[in-house]
């Protein structure tokens, strides 16, 4: 049993950490946590190439986007490629998606989150982190946890264990 946790980090928790945004219920206390533990080695954290894309769509300020790319440089902070095996398992999850919106009424997967899902199956992630609730026209990736189109995967908010003192 491997002793270091992994966990894939959608684009949208990149982009609330860069942006330093306030979100509710102490939700950034775990994104704050988690860049602590990584930067101690505690912690592997892996996301999709594509992830670079969608961060600098966010409008950055260039101080911001070289702490992006600092942070990136850390051995344990995994940008992975889009290979066939994640574009297939990709494409796996949109199709079933889009047989299961028929069914039930609700948005198919988007590409992009697709594409997230598979590189974090592919990889093994202990646990996926979004804030992704179905915005955007697509289906809520945090709707999905526990099983995305038959694949076990963990998808929730950030997780704190200990909690921040907003002073």
């Amino acid at each position: 049993m491997r002793q270091i946790k992994i966990f894939y980090w959608d684009s949208c928790i990149f982009i609330a950490w860069l942006k330093d945004e306030k979100r509710p219920n102490n939700e950034m206390d775990g994104v704050y946590e988690c860049v602590d533990e990584t930067k101690k080695g505690r912690i592997r954290l892996i996301t999709s190439v594509l992830t670079r894309t969608e961060v600098f769509e966010a409008n950055l300020t260039p101080d911001v986007k070289q702490k992006y790319d600092a942070f990136l440089k850390r051995r344990n902070v995994q940008l992975l490629d889009n290979d066939l095996r994640i574009a297939d398992l990709a494409r796996n999850i949109r199709e079933y998606y889009e047989a299961q919106s028929r069914i039930d009424g609700l948005p198919p997967v988007r590409t992009p989150d697709a594409i997230h899902l598979a590189t974090a199956i592919h990889y093994k992630a202990d646990a996926f982190w979004t804030f992704d609730a179905g915005g955007y026209g697509g289906r809520s990736l945090l709707s999905l946890n526990g099983n995305v189109a038959g694949h076990q995967l963990t998808i929730c908010k950030p997780v704190a264990t200990q909690y921040r003192l907003g002073f």
